[in-house]
């Protein structure tokens, strides 16, 4: 979008300027009246300054709406019977479709600009470094005026402190952490992890199965339901050899009864499932069928940074049928672009529980820090 400023001794002068040079499809944003000094601060000249704005993807939109008006027919052209719509009245329904999406587009441009017009430009770089990370606009935007009314007026031109005013504001928008905690209790704390196919829920598995057995000393085991991969129950048995746990494989919901009895000594379970379409209702119907025999502690919904802010709502959704109760993000060594998290975290009201940065076992996981994410979104840190 191009801002522009033009200054006349009228108001239709200026207009006249303003459409000359950036066409009729440009938007007056603002207009003001300004008294010129004149000769020794004499003569006073009065003039009007306008701000005009022109998105250019707009103006080309618009070009082609009226290249492509629709055209009535005349009398001598076919008549239609009662009920049916002429293909020139549909082109007309359509097109006045369009323009109105346009205009919709066009106030919030208008709306943006007018955000941005009162911003200190720290925080406007603030704001276009949000979307440089994927953050959605209107999120952008609210973050960043929540930044603009915690900016004490004499710290504006502190960079420094802008930044941090920056990291302590992004922090609010992540959600709540809230790792595993082993309970300990005499029955064994069942979790289980599901998501959609290649996210890496079992070398997820292994990595906590691992950290739990040597750190924490807690005694684990494993369950697998992924058997439609010939290599899964392979790759988890592998990991449970090196670990030095228990695993079985489940084929059915009532097998998986009988694998949670065999473990009544352990103190957790880890329940790998198989990886899940979640548009596949066949294979979420079965899903929630193990969960009903498992009756988990925690069911944890697995996703990986790099997937898009809308096909990660989208997954959420579709397994919130077996009652999520927290996340888990992998691959963030995969992306430098973080800021889909917080188009998660703004329609997800759902705890982080850890986040993955590699395939090294056990060492590629950590429980994440608010801080240090709202840091790589500003590119403060290096990846975890």
């Amino acid at each position: 979008m191009r801002v522009k400023k033009y200054l006349a001794d009228d108001f239709q002068t200026a207009i006249l300027k303003a459409k000359n040079e950036m066409g009729r499809d440009a938007i007056i944003l603002n207009s003001r009246q300004i008294n010129k000094k004149g000769f020794m601060g004499l003569f006073k000249k009065s003039q009007v300054e306008i701000t005009v704005a022109l998105d250019d993807d707009l103006r080309l939109e618009s070009d082609n709406l009226r290249r492509t008006a629709p055209v009535f027919p005349t009398n001598n052209q076919k008549s239609f019977a009662v009920g049916e719509v002429s293909p020139q009245e549909n082109q007309l329904l359509l097109e006045m479709s369009r323009v109105q999406e346009l205009m919709a587009d066009i106030k919030n441009k208008m709306y943006e600009v007018e955000m941005l017009k009162g911003f200190n430009e720290s925080v406007q770089d603030f704001y276009n470094l949000l979307l440089k990370n994927q953050v959605d606009k209107d999120i952008a935007l609210k973050i960043a005026h929540s930044v603009e009314t915690r900016l004490p007026g004499e710290k504006c031109a502190d960079s420094n402190w802008v930044r941090d005013v920056c990291l302590h504001t992004l922090q609010d928008y992540i959600n709540e952490v809230k790792p595993i905690k082993a309970d300990g209790t005499k029955r064994p704390q069942i979790i289980v992890m599901v998501g959609p196919t290649g996210v890496g829920k079992t070398t997820t598995i292994a990595k906590l199965a691992a950290n739990f057995t040597f750190v924490e000393f807690q005694k684990v085991a494993f369950i697998t339901l992924d058997t439609y991969r010939v290599s899964a129950a392979d790759q988890l048995r592998t990991f449970a050899e090196i670990i030095g746990i228990p695993i079985k494989v489940v084929f059915s919901p009532a097998d998986l009864d009988e694998a949670i009895k065999g473990f009544k000594d352990c103190d957790l379970i880890f329940i790998d499932t198989a990886g899940r379409s979640p548009y596949n209702q066949e294979q979420m119907h079965e899903l929630a069928q193990f969960l009903d025999v498992a009756q988990p502690d925690e069911t944890i919904l697995v996703l990986s940074v790099n997937t898009e802010s809308n096909d990660l709502i989208n997954i959420y959704e579709r397994f919130s049928r077996v009652n999520i109760d927290k996340l888990i993000f992998t691959k963030f060594d995969e992306t430098i672009c973080y800021g889909q998290l917080l188009n998660v975290f703004n329609k997800i009201d759902k705890p982080v529980a850890y986040i993955t940065n590699g395939q090294s076992v056990p060492e590629d996981i950590v429980v994440p820090d608010a801080q240090h994410i709202a840091g790589m979104m500003l590119g403060k840190d290096e990846v975890i």
